[in-house]
């Protein structure tokens, strides 16, 4: 089923649940036809929940008005997608790929409110509270929390306020917290000031706890811990106790 419904007078969103049906399709391509008519362009909210699939007639109405589709990416600014499921997150990314004149950002469920006021252009950084310092009870560790997707901005931010942090205490001693991980901005791969920084603070560290996220995740970064003269060890999110009482002795 699809619900549309206006947020802002340039800003629609569309709700996708259950099953989407062709005759679904009819509301779409009027709102296709619409946008960006006004000579401003215009932004998209996708809120995907519980989608169980769709009838292949959709693709065949679609594809008739493949023309229509097309010409409203073009007056499109910025496309906001709310999901939890994994793969939908992962398909949204790939199609962003493929759309480089609009603004694409992924969102979880337990950030739609922030997804909104993105799309409405209320905050200019859709994932600005993604990485924090956290106080875990311990000055002689210093710890942090991801929460979402991490962009060079988050990466800057987090890499400064650990290094002032462990400067500060004098910790040597360090917990990453991984809430929900959904991935990294491609352009982290490319940032040579980010990786020196980094590299730089890890060098005033003894041991790096790792707790939740992805197990290939923290199976990677044990494997480095001979490479970067680091001891590192990985816990699931419910052994944070187990992670402090490891980085104290």
């Amino acid at each position: 089923m699809i619900t549309i419904s206006e947020l802002t007078p340039n800003v629609q969103q569309i709700k996708i649940s259950g099953k989407v049906q062709s005759a679904d399709m009819p509301q779409v391509i009027d709102l296709a036809e619409m946008i960006g008519k006004g000579g401003k362009k215009d932004s998209l909210v996708f809120d995907i929940e519980n989608v169980e699939g769709f009838d292949w007639s959709v693709l065949g109405e679609e594809m008739s008005h493949l023309s229509t589709m097309m010409r409203m990416l073009t007056r499109l600014d910025r496309i906001a997608v709310i999901a939890d499921q994994s793969w939908l997150r992962t398909a949204a990314r790939l199609e962003s790929a493929l759309l480089p004149s609009v603004t694409y950002e992924v969102f979880s469920r337990d950030k739609a409110e922030q997804a909104r006021a993105w799309a409405k252009g209320e905050i200019d950084r859709p994932h600005a509270d993604a990485v924090r310092l956290v106080d875990v009870g311990d000055s002689s560790i210093v710890a942090f929390e991801l929460d979402g997707r991490i962009d060079e901005d988050n990466a800057a931010m987090m890499i400064k306020d650990a290094r002032l942090a462990l400067e500060k205490t004098g910790a040597r001693r360090m917990m990453a917290r991984i809430k929900n991980w959904h991935g990294f901005d491609p352009s982290l791969l490319a940032s040579g000031n980010i990786a020196k920084s980094k590299m730089d603070f890890i060098k005033r560290l003894d041991r790096y706890a790792i707790v939740g996220g992805p197990e290939w995740m923290r199976s990677l970064a044990e494997k480095m811990s001979p490479v970067v003269n680091l001891e590192i060890k990985g816990f699931d999110l419910d052994e944070e106790s187990e992670a402090l009482e490891w980085l104290k002795r």
